[in-house]
């Protein structure tokens, strides 16, 4: 028994960091959530001038989103792309640069949660020229214990479907790199750039059938309802002032 344990620790561990492997893309993401009362004003500015200062160049680049939705509302989010554990070796650190974060968020901020987002990239679809919009809506699933293998299928579908009908919008895959009891296993990301892309007329139900078969679409659903124990929309918009382009 322990043995069998033994193996599927070791199973799940190559699954989920792909040993050997470093030329994937990841997001760092840091939630912060302000203190009531802070002075947001001079926080957003030391946190532009910590950006540009430290994390103007990819892999390091970093910008800020503001959470409009979700458990995580009303949060701030550091996002650092696309570096990779290997990149971390020479990541920006250091007493000056940890001073500089330090009285850029300390007395401003809580940090409700860190997480490293690894990119599917057999997944992910990104149109021709694709340009990252100012708003961006990230679902993140919690899958039942054993079901991952499951929920990879469906994507592998709705990917096939936003590839062969060449939509506008992107389909991005993203992994946590780490367990959580929060339950945020994986997250689809849709970027754009006018609200009214809320309000288009969506037809992936129809060129999913279209694509897979008919009634394929409600095998698909059926599937989802088995394995998905939730599901977390968060909509949030780029604070540009705090954000290097």
């Amino acid at each position: 028994m322990k043995k069998t344990i033994t193996i599927v620790v070791l199973l799940c561990f190559a699954t989920l960091f792909a040993i050997g492997q470093n030329d994937y893309k990841m997001m760092e993401l840091v939630y912060l959530r302000p203190i009531p009362g802070a002075d947001l004003d001079a926080a957003s500015k030391a946190i532009a001038g910590h950006n540009v200062k430290y994390h103007s160049e990819k892999p390091f680049k970093a910008s800020m989103w503001s959470t409009l939705t979700g458990d995580l509302q009303g949060t701030w989010t550091w996002v650092m792309y696309p570096a990779t554990f290997t990149d971390y070796d020479s990541r920006p650190s250091g007493e000056a640069h940890d001073k500089d974060w330090e009285n850029a968020i300390g007395s401003a901020f809580d940090i409700v949660a860190s997480e490293y987002w690894r990119e599917d990239d057999k997944l992910t679809y990104r149109p021709e020229n694709f340009k990252s919009g100012s708003k961006v809506v990230f679902t993140v699933f919690d899958i039942e214990d054993g079901d991952k293998y499951r929920f990879k299928a469906i994507l592998e579908k709705v990917s096939e479907v936003f590839k062969e009908k060449k939509y506008e919008q992107n389909f991005s895959v993203y992994w946590n790199q780490f367990d959580n009891k929060n339950g945020r296993d994986v997250a689809v990301e849709t970027m754009f750039e006018k609200w009214s892309f809320l309000d288009d007329d969506q037809k992936l139900k129809e060129d999913f059938d279209e694509v897979h078969g008919e009634g394929s679409w409600w095998e698909l659903m059926e599937e989802f309802q088995d394995i998905v124990v939730s599901a977390d929309d968060e909509l949030s918009v780029l604070m540009p002032e705090m954000s290097v382009k």
